[in-house]
């Protein structure tokens, strides 16, 4: 990590009163968890990546990409490689540094579809490593070690768990406007045409 980069971390610390990449500390309540892992991938993406120089669109790319970052998640849990903590990050850090990689030698063009083609591809061109990781991590002896894992679980999502529920909420709301949306233009329709239908009295 540079020292920019570190000095960043450092005063993120300070201001939450905690390490920054304490999202991967298990036991901490869901929306706490989500937020320090929103704000990491930003500070993942602002430190790795090249962005513009005006510093609103910067932001705001920044954001699409952090929520494009949740798809690689999402793929991962539906596969059903939950990896959490270390293993997520890393995988998540590969991801950005292959986009960071490819700036630096003057391959990206247009930075969007390159930056999202790269996301969503590294889960399948990763999948056998991902998928050993993945078994070693289940790779239990007893019946202990089976079960304890499986009961952690009942008790606690992991990371991916959280976000996969995050935009399963958000798309429920999108739908649900959208529903608002088309009954208002359905009355603002009807309405027009009722008025079209009446006689006019002068």
């Amino acid at each position: 990590m540079n020292v920019f980069a570190a000095c960043l971390d450092t005063r993120e610390e300070n201001r939450q009163g905690g390490h920054p990449d304490d999202w991967m500390v298990t036991g901490r309540a869901p929306e706490e968890c989500l937020l320090k892992f929103d704000a990491w991938a930003r500070r993942q993406l602002e430190a790795r990546l090249q962005w513009p120089a005006d510093a609103r669109k910067k932001a705001r790319q920044i954001e699409q990409c952090r929520v494009c970052l949740e798809r690689l998640v999402i793929e991962l849990w539906r596969r059903g490689w939950c990896l959490d903590g270390q293993r997520l990050a890393k995988h998540i850090l590969a991801a950005i540094d292959d986009v960071g990689a490819a700036q630096r030698a003057g391959r990206v063009k247009d930075f969007w579809p390159f930056f999202c083609r790269v996301v969503d591809r590294y889960v399948g061109l990763n999948a056998e490593e991902i998928q050993r990781e993945a078994r070693s991590l289940s790779g239990a002896r007893s019946v202990g070690d089976v079960l304890g894992p499986l009961l952690q679980r009942l008790q606690a999502a992991t990371l991916p768990d959280l976000i996969a529920q995050r935009r399963a909420e958000i798309a429920q709301a999108k739908q649900e406007t959208l529903r608002a949306k088309l009954a208002r233009q359905r009355a603002l329709q009807a309405a027009s045409k009722a008025n079209a239908q009446q006689p006019q009295l002068w």
